[in-house]
């Protein structure tokens, strides 16, 4: 009504609109409300009845005019298409390897060289005759080559042939053999250094000790090797360093049986050390350590040995005799072995004096013994100690 004349019929101002003119407003409007419900009726369903068409393009439509004579561009797209190259992995750039293929290609191919056998790695310490190993391999390998040159020629006639070297002889390839069975072929360089270390630490003699740090070597082997190292330890590269290092090493044990030789000589001047040894301390007695420490630490270096600081330590802490005394059961072992070095050097100087009084005692005795006059009669017959001892027997 609002949209077909109801405006008109409220705005006017005559008295000329009959009811027939409202009637026929009404009537218009009803018929559009009724097309109006119609078309919603008909959307409604039609989303109701919605559906995707796989077979449909995006760019399709139902056309019922559509041109049965136009060409279908999709089918000639299809039939035309190419597709596109495949993509390649991008690769850097190399200048050695271009040239490498770029010669490759205009060069002729090599022969084979002759297969030449591999010498074995020598080493110094493992005392191989490296020189006489040398000669036979260079003769071997130098016949191979000159065969080899040979065959390369043998078809040619201007150029003359080398001149053929001689193999290996049956006396030549048992030496070889037997040179490589000499040499210790099963010594790597750990067991190398695992027998200087051993040899520092106890002495070129001592094989059994040597052979007790040493894994997977039996006492037979560390002594072989041992033998030859002593007769041909100037072949090594650096023996000089090595032979100082077992020197220092020797040098410390020949100190530390100097030393237990020193403190036995003074412990057995004492019937019981423990508690009668006296030390003459001098001037060097010191403040903090008591005669009862020391006299227990010479008797305990006596009896553990020289240089097992840390059993020493142990020993001051589990002793009742020091219980109570904290200054001593605090000393670290470096401490009570800088102690000790100060003892064993007044005890030394000790040991020197008494065996300069002892040996200038058996010079004076001597001296007298010289000079006092003999009591036989002068001018008489002298005898032999056959007739005096006859005599004796007589009275």
């Amino acid at each position: 009504m609002v949209r077909y004349g109801a405006e008109m019929v409220f705005s006017s101002k005559d008295s000329t609109i009959t009811d027939e003119d409202i009637d026929r407003i009404i009537a218009k409007g009803e018929e559009a409300t009724a097309e109006l419900d119609a078309k919603m009726k008909k959307f409604t369903e039609d989303a109701i009845q919605f559906k995707m068409d796989d077979s449909a393009d995006f760019y399709d439509f139902d056309d019922d005019n559509k041109d049965e004579n136009k060409l279908d561009f999709k089918k000639i797209v299809g039939d035309n298409w190419n597709d596109p190259p495949k993509r390649e992995r991008k690769r850097n750039y190399s200048e050695a390897e271009y040239y490498k293929q770029t010669l490759r290609q205009g060069a002729p191919s090599k022969p084979k060289e002759p297969r030449i056998p591999r010498m074995p790695q020598l080493h110094d310490f493992q005392f191989f005759n490296i020189q006489r190993l040398t000669e036979l391999y260079e003769k071997e390998v130098r016949y191979l080559m000159q065969t080899h040159q040979k065959n390369q020629l043998k078809d040619t006639v201007e150029e003359e042939e080398p001149e053929g070297g001689d193999p290996l002889t049956a006396e030549e390839v048992e030496e070889k053999e037997a040179l490589l069975e000499e040499g210790f072929s099963t010594w790597n360089k750990r067991d190398f250094n695992s027998f200087l270390r051993a040899c520092e630490k106890y002495g070129r003699n001592d094989i059994t000790s040597i052979a007790s740090e040493m894994e997977g070597k039996t006492e037979e082997e560390v002594e072989r090797y041992a033998q030859v190292f002593r007769e041909r330890y100037k072949e090594l590269n650096d023996y000089d360093r090595i032979i100082k290092n077992i020197e220092r090493g020797e040098a410390r044990i020949s100190r530390k049986d100097e030393i237990m030789k020193a403190l036995g000589k003074k412990l057995d001047r004492y019937r019981n050390p423990w508690l009668e040894m006296k030390i003459q301390y001098g001037q060097n007695k010191g403040k903090l350590y008591n005669e009862e420490c020391d006299r227990f630490m010479i008797c305990m270096i006596h009896k553990l040995g020289y240089g097992n600081w840390d059993e020493l330590k142990a020993a001051y802490r589990t002793s009742p005799l020091f219980r109570f005394d904290w200054f001593v059961k605090s000393r670290t072992s470096q401490e009570l072995a800088r102690r000790c070095d100060t003892l064993i050097r007044l005890i030394e100087k000790e040991n020197q004096e008494l065996d300069e009084r002892e040996r200038q005692a058996r010079k004076e005795k001597k001296l007298a013994k010289s000079a006092t006059p003999s009591k036989r009669p002068l001018g008489g017959p002298s005898e032999s100690p056959s007739s005096l001892k006859k005599r004796k027997h007589l009275r």
